[in-house]
Parts: structure tokens; sequence; C-alpha cells
């Protein structure tokens, strides 16, 4: 040792947890008692998701409550104008769903009379539907401005149609 200091080594660190040169704190490894099965990359504490009930779907599409899981859909709408569509002038847009403004998500209800009938809860990234026949929990492909969205029934179909603006991320894309 050069110096006669008491610095810290990997050796002194121990279960602590070493910083990084960037200042990201970097986390103490777990034993292999504390792993459970020595090969696993995660315990299932840190699988779980408080979203759904994690509960699993049996035959026909029910889950262990006899609920129905709907069919549904993403469409994407993009608002071009004829330039954009025939001419090529709009340099940032492509036909890509990062490049729409508007996300769609048509469920399709069956036996189902009225919307008052469903209990939806809309946020961000994500999307819960429950009726006494249904429950659905859907994560969106791109986050919402679900404060902005609007949701549509279309009783003679059976299809609650909902309309959610695509939020913008920090290089200013949908």
């Amino acid at each position: 040792r050069r110096g006669g200091g008491g610095g810290v080594t990997p050796a002194t660190m121990g279960g602590v947890a070493a910083m990084k040169d960037d200042g990201v704190a970097i986390p103490a490894a777990r034993s292999a008692k504390d792993r459970g099965d020595p090969k696993a990359i995660w315990q299932m504490s840190e699988l779980m998701d408080d979203f759904d009930d994690d509960e699993e779907e049996g035959d026909g599409g029910e889950d262990s409550h006899g609920l129905l899981t709907p069919k549904y859909e993403f469409i994407y709408k993009q608002a071009i104008s004829t330039a954009d569509a025939f001419l090529g002038m709009s340099h940032n847009k492509d036909p890509g769903s990062r490049s729409c403004e508007d996300m769609v998500l048509k469920i399709k209800l069956p036996g189902t009379k009225s919307m008052s009938e469903l209990d939806l809860n809309v946020e961000s990234d994500r999307l819960q539907l429950r009726s006494h026949v249904y429950k659905l929990n859907v994560y969106f492909p791109h986050k919402a401005n679900s404060d902005k969205g609007k949701a549509e029934w279309d009783q003679k179909a059976e299809t609650l149609k909902i309309t959610l603006p695509i939020a913008e991320d920090e290089d200013g894309f949908y």
C-alpha cells in the first residue's frame, strides 16, 4: 500500500453499496441464501405487478372470478395533408405509430347495453375496465394524455371506443 492511508478497496466494501464514478450507487451483491435459486435473475416478489391481481386466466379467457377478457385492438390516427400524402412534403411523418397523434382502443363488449355498466380507469400508461361480465387490464403501447381522452359507446356494435392523444417524449416525438 502506498501512502499508508486507510482507503476504500473492493475488499473493504463488504455488503455496503459502492458508488460509481458517475455518482450512481451500485447495489451490494446478494448472498445465495437471499436469492433462493442461484440461477435466478429476479425474485418472484420483483416480478409481481400491482396493476393486475396477478391471477391466472383459465380456459375460455376467464379469470378466477369467472370474468371474461374482451377482444380489443389498437388503431392509430395521423394528421396529414394532401402534400404529405402525395408529395411527401412532411419530413417528420412516416407510416409508423411514432408519427401518429392519437391512439384509439376499440373494445368489443357483447351483452353490454350501456357505458354505465362499465367501470373504466384510464391512466397515462394503462387502462383498467371492469363490468359484471368483463375484466380488462392493458398497458398502452405509447404514453397517453389520459386527461384529454374521450370514450364513446356504440350501442349497436356493443363496442367501447377510447381515443387518447399520444404524449410527446423529450425529443418531441409522439
